[in-house]
């Protein structure tokens, strides 16, 4: 008669990382990564029960809305999906909420507000697509502006850009 050593197996979702190492690696506490694990696996299985999240289920839980093309829902599904595999893993899903997380530095945070903007990937946010995702917001919104409204918006966003750029490369 021996012992038998036997572990408890859980079902975990493809991509699954510890939390510890998790937590790690982002802002999050153990605990918040846990929970942001049962977050994952409602979101993950709420279209296609594979256990990942796909571009319709990561739309829905945004916009309530599988079906509508959306152009900001796109670019931020984008950017979560880091492995570029049209789908969002576990571990992709934590670190790319990290971005969010109030202890999250703020390059970070800016950095990823850039990369949203630069549609095209060039290392710069061009007036054609700043003006396209303004337009994306403010079709998502239900919101209508005539077109010189929303030139005069993207003309004033770069014009401020701009300074500000300027003042922060004189000191």
């Amino acid at each position: 008669m021996g012992c038998k050593y036997s572990k408890k197996v859980v079902n975990k979702v493809p991509g699954y990382e510890e939390p510890i190492v998790l937590a790690s690696q982002t802002p999050f506490s153990v605990s918040e990564v846990e929970a942001l694990y049962e977050l994952y696996k409602k979101l993950s299985n709420s279209i296609i029960a594979d256990g990942l999240i796909h571009r319709e289920e990561f739309q829905l839980a945004l916009f309530r809305n599988k079906n509508k093309r959306n152009l900001f829902a796109d670019r931020i599904f984008d950017l979560f999906d880091l492995k570029k595999n049209g789908v969002i893993e576990f571990g992709e899903f934590v670190r790319s909420l990290g971005v969010f997380h109030p202890n999250a530095p703020m390059e970070d945070k800016i950095k990823f507000a850039f990369r949203l903007y630069d549609l095209r990937q060039t290392g710069y946010i061009e007036r054609d697509e700043l003006k396209e995702m303004v337009l994306a917001l403010l079709h998502e919104s239900d919101l209508v502006l005539s077109e010189d409204i929303v030139e005069t918006i993207v003309d004033k966003v770069l014009k401020i850009s701009h300074l500000n750029y300027y003042f922060s490369s004189a000191l």
